[in-house]
């Protein structure tokens, strides 16, 4: 016989391409899935959002376990108080949307939103390589770059749930460049692709990677002169090439970190993998926010 008081949450993360789920009970994913981000028209957005949602559902019932709730990881500014999605940069498609509401009206549970980097940024701290500390910057380097602050067991989200967008820092005072701007320029949104050329010995893929590093390893600095967090984790997409541009940053960072004990941060890398934001999303019902 089942366990009455097991129950599982869904754990939603909407990427750029890709939007995945996963179905978990706390400690472990029981079942993952993943359809294509819709750029299209809403209606499709929510018929697609429905399609990734219903197996999991099922699978809930065939194990005879509650669905305490879904979290969604939003890869854009939200609304707190309205639960409202502001802009979602990879899906305009929702933006203004009232995203959690539509959610919990058509499937009758509780529905939750958060930061997609917030996400990240909580299941590692909670499951992953961030266990042992309590003052810590996450950052997602991927289709653009992302931040979040966890400070005091919790995410800071600032008074008008706008902290933790280093993308959106200016590195070039003369143009008004950003951080994800340049990022975006020197990859060519495409980052993938470039890092390929530079393993294939593509000097100026590699240069550019350099050059990735450098500006990385400037906002970095910026970072942990302003908050001092114990560590920077780091996650997305392009970390699998980090051995490209990681010791860049450690190098520029100790070269404009102003404290001397603060030069010290560690640089490491999630340990949750390509499903950390789906779960640091389904732990937003641990506790029912």
């Amino acid at each position: 016989m089942a366990k009455t008081d097991k129950q599982y949450t869904i754990g939603i993360d909407i990427g750029g391409t890709n939007m995945k789920a996963i179905l978990f009970d706390g400690e472990k994913i029981i079942m993952d899935y993943k359809l294509a981000t819709p750029k299209d028209t809403l209606e499709h957005f929510m018929i697609m959002l429905n399609a990734l949602i219903e197996p999991l559902v099922d699978k809930a019932r065939n194990d005879k376990v509650k669905i305490k709730g879904i979290g969604l990881g939003i890869p854009g500014t939200i609304d707190y108080k309205e639960k409202k999605i502001l802009t979602c940069n990879n899906a305009h498609i929702i933006d203004g949307v009232k995203l959690a509401s539509q959610l919990e009206e058509k499937l009758g549970m509780q529905v939750s939103m958060d930061h997609d980097v917030s996400c990240f940024l909580r299941a590692e701290m909670k499951l992953g390589a961030g266990r042992k500390y309590n003052n810590a910057y996450g950052i997602i380097i991927g289709t653009g770059i992302g931040g979040a602050w966890w400070f005091n067991s919790e995410i800071y989200q600032g008074s008008h749930g706008g902290a933790g967008e280093p993308g959106e820092m200016v590195i070039d005072v003369e143009t008004g460049l950003s951080l994800e701007a340049a990022y975006h320029k020197l990859t060519q949104n495409n980052p993938a692709a470039l890092a390929d050329e530079a393993y294939r010995g593509d000097v100026l893929a590699e240069k550019v990677f350099e050059e990735v590093g450098y500006n990385l390893g400037i906002a970095f600095a910026n970072i942990v002169n302003i908050v001092d967090p114990e560590v920077i984790i780091i996650g997305g997409g392009v970390i699998e090439s980090s051995d490209l541009f990681l010791s860049k940053i450690k190098k520029i960072m100790r070269e404009y970190i102003h404290s001397t004990e603060s030069k010290k941060i560690k640089v490491i890398k999630g340990k949750l993998g390509e499903h950390a934001g789906a779960i640091g999303a389904a732990l937003l019902m641990e506790h029912g926010t």
